[in-house]
């Protein structure tokens, strides 16, 4: 990574950046501050800067990505159908509680909803 710093901009920065070097410089620093309190011994970053000025973070390893690493053994959870294929029986799955139904829109053809909206005079489409 080569040497930058407030007074110091990065080289190779188009010459329409120049002018926000501060505030690039201090989202880089705040980027930074915050991989080094998140990130553990060993996890890496590579950063980069926008045409037009943002501060985005290209690639993360796996520390700090969200991917789990990989278990050894068989750690795959087939499907249901293939669940009930082996065992011979249907699997009977819980459905999750859902919560109280709201009631949807109204019907087009209700002709309260139709005066209403004063389309009691339209003619109807043909279907």
């Amino acid at each position: 990574m080569p040497a930058f710093s407030l007074f110091q901009p990065l080289p190779g920065l188009p010459w329409h950046l120049l002018l926000i070097w501060p505030l690039i410089f201090w989202r880089i620093q705040r980027l930074r501050a915050w991989f080094r309190a998140n990130g553990r011994p060993g996890s890496q970053m590579l950063w980069g800067v926008t045409r037009n000025g943002r501060v985005v973070v290209n690639l993360l390893s796996d520390g700090l990505s969200g991917r789990k690493p990989a278990c050894h053994g068989f750690d795959f959870q087939p499907s249901r159908r293939f669940r009930e294929a082996v065992s011979g029986e249907p699997v009977i799955l819980t459905p999750d509680p859902s919560p109280r139904r709201t009631p949807g829109p109204p019907a087009a053809n209700d002709p309260v909803f139709l005066h209403k909206c004063g389309l009691c005079h339209l003619p109807r489409p043909d279907t």
